[in-house]
């Protein structure tokens, strides 16, 4: 599932196991790639020292075989939506980054009225102007709101497409818009439908569209919450989509079908954006359909009609993460374990560390870090940092040495 993207390795190490260890005090390099315990058990010996215990709270990083368009922050149709309409002030009374990314769905939500356009809007200014005159939006045009509104505040967001299982002999699509936004504070994308004000959560963590997905493969959604507002207006209802009528499904069904859209700048369907498709056991070889309401019948989904579909079957291409800070071990001397850092991170304005449980400063070597240590507990702690204050989820290790 997309949450084993932020699983947690813990490894304690014993001394038997470490016996072969010897100390060195030669500078020299180690065996190329990502952070691990046994890389971190390599280089303290080549420190000079014995490692006891070793404690590695190392979010897995993924990357997409695809690329992504995203706003530069501070483009100038993100700017003057954040000065006209004044977000920061919107999500100011958030405690944390996952209030108020809940509080600007909840803005939303209450800017724009839901119904059949009658006027055309191509982006969030244009989406808000028109709703505070009176007219009525769709689905996508809360999730691009959104989207952009997210954007200008410093978080990454995406827009996606999703649908119900049904056939090709009625017309039984769903098919409805909504948003995905990177939480730092859980490591993982979640799903926002502003539309309805609502996301979804198990055993209170919030789940991304294909979480959602799996919840309904599995058992009809029957575990999931469905949490209309932000605290202290949280609501639990079911249904929430404001226009789910179905009897016979839960609304979590509506999550079928996904694609992603690969473009965060501009959302029309006619190829300016392409469509990440991610298959599994459960669709493939299965056609997603839509409503042809004209004809009164199913017809091809948009995404095959305008070739639009980027079909692939590994989900890190669909699911990629955000600002975490992959580390590796590049050599080791005297008293010294050199790393090297990267992160998909729009925005990076560089690294900060914190040592020994300090207070974090920017790391002035852009992405190196030579990491002091010494006999007892050595603690590092590494996270990104991009523009508008935002900060990546920590990636933390701690070394007991003697």
């Amino acid at each position: 599932m997309v949450k084993d993207l932020a699983r947690r390795m813990v490894a304690l190490l014993a001394v038997a196991a470490l016996a072969g260890c010897g100390p060195s005090l030669q500078q020299r390099s180690l065996e190329p790639g990502p952070l691990s315990a046994r890389r971190l058990v390599d280089a303290a010996a080549a420190a000079g020292y014995l490692a006891r215990e070793v404690i590695a709270d190392i979010p897995a990083a993924a990357r997409s075989g695809f690329e992504f368009r995203t706003f530069d922050y501070g483009d100038p149709l993100l700017a003057e939506l954040k000065r006209r309409y004044r977000l920061e002030e919107v999500v100011a009374p958030g405690g944390d980054e996952w209030t108020r990314q809940l509080l600007l769905k909840d803005w939303v939500a209450g800017r724009i009225t839901n119904g059949a356009p009658t006027v055309e809007a191509r982006n969030a200014l244009e989406i808000l102007e028109l709703s505070a005159q009176g007219k009525k939006f769709y689905c996508s045009h809360f999730a691009i709101t959104y989207l952009q509104c997210a954007q200008a505040l410093g978080w990454q967001a995406r827009k996606l497409g999703i649908d119900r299982l049904h056939g090709p002999d009625s017309l039984g699509s769903t098919h409805h818009g909504v948003a995905e936004v990177w939480s730092n504070r859980f490591s993982k994308w979640v799903v926002i439908d502003a539309q309805s004000n609502l996301h979804f959560e198990k055993d209170s963590v919030p789940l991304s569209a294909w979480e959602v997905r799996a919840e309904w493969l599995r058992n009809q959604g029957r575990d999931v919450d469905h949490v209309v507002g932000v605290p202290p207006d949280r609501r639990l209802r079911n249904p929430a989509i404001v226009w789910w009528e179905r009897r016979d499904e839960d609304e979590t069904a509506c999550y079928f079908w996904v694609y992603i859209s690969d473009n965060a700048v501009s959302w029309d369907e006619q190829g300016s954006a392409g469509f990440i498709f991610p298959q599994d056991s459960a669709n493939a070889g299965l056609t997603w359909y839509q409503n042809d309401y004209d004809h009164k019948k199913s017809r091809l989904h948009t995404g095959y009609l305008n070739k639009l579909f980027r079909p692939t079957g590994r989900l890190e291409d669909a699911y990629w993460t955000v600002g975490l800070t992959e580390v590796a071990v590049d050599s080791a001397a005297a008293g010294k374990i050199f790393l090297s850092l990267e992160s998909y991170c729009p925005n990076l304005t560089g690294y900060e560390v914190t040592i020994d449980g300090g207070s974090w400063e920017a790391l002035a070597e852009g992405k190196q870090l030579a990491w002091s240590v010494g006999e007892g507990w050595n603690r590092l702690g590494l996270r990104t940092a991009s523009r508008g204050a935002v900060r990546g989820a920590e990636t933390s290790v701690g070394l007991l040495l003697e």
